[in-house]
């Protein structure tokens, strides 16, 4: 396994580990995150870079807005060349107005597979 192999600077988390650094599987999760809930068209000079999920929080809990979460988010993935899918499983909570997505990912150079975890509230009003 690979040390160090990717690295980057993150403010997120300083203060539970006094740490400004970012490394390895920390840094690719992080920018996946960060492509996730970049809306699209938010980049200056990139009008496609981003999803439509920071969005759909204001939509109703149907069909079509889980096909928009797990289409968005197959091309995330698809997007970074440092992971690969393994698999998507989207779990709605109809009743609670909530949506689980987990995403199994193959880090490819450093050989190691993980989980990134969504929760996405859904506006009750609709």
């Amino acid at each position: 396994m690979a040390v160090g192999l990717y690295r980057g600077f993150s403010s997120y988390g300083y203060q539970r580990t006094k740490q400004f650094g970012s490394y390895d599987v920390d840094i690719v999760k992080r920018d996946l995150l960060n492509h996730i809930y970049t809306r699209r068209g938010e980049r200056v000079m990139m009008p496609m870079f981003g999803t439509r999920i920071p969005d759909l929080a204001f939509e109703p809990l149907d069909k079509m807005t889980l096909d928009i979460l797990e289409e968005d988010l197959r091309a995330v993935v698809n997007y970074d060349p440092r992971v690969q899918l393994l698999n998507l499983t989207i779990i709605p909570t109809y009743d609670q107005n909530y949506v689980i997505a987990s995403v199994l990912l193959l880090y490819i150079e450093l050989d190691i597979t993980g989980n990134i975890d969504l929760n996405i509230q859904f506006d009750s009003t609709h």
